[in-house]
């Protein structure tokens, strides 16, 4: 799992810096040069939808997504450990949800042969990082889901009010 875990940070770290890369070259283009390139905003645009949902399940993994703690903080050790259990079946649920039919919007895609405008790169390898996202986000909800059913789930040291 950390390999995966170094995977995705290093994927993320990747893209925010050629992100980064390309809006800093298109402001000087524009504003140094009365240039403007168009396929720019179109690349920023679906890289930060590859970071959105790689990203999502970096979160899980972390368990960093919001949560209410107030409400954990008024029941008992089991019972708090069957709400978190119960919150991320529904999260696979969700998950396994959202895989199915993004690989079906992904298929279908492929099947139009559409292509994005500027880039002209084939449309579904911006909508093939939903399934991709989907998939690493059950991976590291099932793997959370055993850390709590076994009593080894890793405590959170970050305060929320740092």
């Amino acid at each position: 799992m950390k390999v995966l875990g170094k995977i995705e940070e290093g994927i993320i770290s990747i893209l925010l810096i050629v992100a980064t890369a390309v809006l800093f070259g298109n402001i000087v283009l524009r504003y140094g040069f009365n240039a403007n390139t168009n396929w720019a905003h179109e690349l920023i645009r679906y890289l930060m939808i590859w970071i959105t949902f790689i990203g999502a399940a970096v979160c899980f993994r972390k368990g960093a997504h919001v949560g209410i703690d107030f409400i954990l903080g008024l029941l008992g050790s089991k019972a708090t450990k069957a709400l978190k259990v119960f919150v991320q079946l529904m999260g696979i649920v969700f998950m396994v949800i959202l895989l199915m039919y993004s690989t079906e919007l992904v298929l279908f895609t492929k099947g139009t042969g559409q292509i994005t405008p500027s880039l002209e790169i084939p449309l579904y390898f911006v909508y093939l990082v939903i399934p991709i996202g989907a998939a690493l986000s059950i991976i590291h909800l099932i793997v959370l889901t055993i850390q709590v059913i076994m009593n080894k789930e890793k405590v959170k040291t970050e305060n929320a009010t740092e």
